[in-house]
């Protein structure tokens, strides 16, 4: 798949540590938007709009990796500097990747992104392919949300693994952020996926965000969307 075009930015730079260093509900709403750029060097960049995002708070938060200070090899990466990456496996396959706050332990997740571009796009779905399981996967080009909808999905698309785990993103080297821009009025707020482990008051905790529109988001809320839209007519 290297043959194809790649995109390139030149004059693109990476966010600096300062936008990191903010509260974990606040970094994942500013992510919203922004590009998430993966350098494989002489073959190019693919980019990638952050749709979607999860916040983990650290200590207090019986849904994050480091609920009640926990603090192992694998997570280490949550206590460190804000613009850590932080990727670990589910299942023991699939990667996710994150980035730290401020805050002992805090890390957002992202959970969806979308192709900044059709060059992206074919490249993600390339790299998809390349991950597929199945032949039948493998032929078949990924769309919308199966391309890279939800955190596994991403990784694939974008050929992140672990090997990225503890580096900062921003150096500007290999995976970084940039740039972006969302409106306030399109972000929905609704609680996160899949931790119902966490009990009853943290997995409704309104911490997951994602793009009103954006046909990539992994899990759509219907009822905070409708609220969204409620919201926006009295504005």
């Amino acid at each position: 798949f290297w043959g194809l075009s790649w995109s390139r930015s030149p004059t693109s730079s990476p966010l600096p540590k300062s936008f990191f260093d903010v509260s974990c509900d606040e970094l994942a709403r500013k992510l919203l938007g922004t590009e998430l750029v993966r350098d494989h060097g002489t073959h190019g960049r693919v980019r990638a709009r952050v749709v979607e995002t999860e916040a983990y708070l650290g200590g207090e938060d019986k849904g994050a990796h480091s609920y009640n200070g926990k603090r192992t090899d694998r997570n280490e990466a949550m206590y460190m500097e804000p613009g850590t990456i932080y990727v670990y496996a589910v299942y023991g396959m699939y990667a996710c990747v994150n980035v730290s706050s401020r805050g002992d332990g805090a890390a957002v997740l992202i959970r969806s992104v979308e192709p900044a571009n059709e060059a992206s796009k074919e490249n993600m779905q390339n790299l998809r392919g390349k991950a597929a399981k199945t032949k039948s996967q493998r032929s078949s080009p990924h769309q919308g949300k199966e391309l890279c909808g939800g955190p596994a999905r991403l990784t694939q698309a974008l050929e992140i693994d672990k090997s990225f785990n503890q580096k900062n993103c921003t150096t500007g080297i290999d995976l970084w952020f940039e740039k972006g821009s969302t409106l306030e009025t399109n972000i929905v707020v609704c609680p996160r996926v899949g931790i119902d482990y966490a009990g009853p008051e943290w997995a409704k905790k309104p911490l997951r965000f994602y793009l009103a529109g954006s046909r990539y988001v992994s899990v759509r809320d219907p009822i905070s969307e409708k609220s969204l839209k409620s919201q926006r007519g009295k504005t």
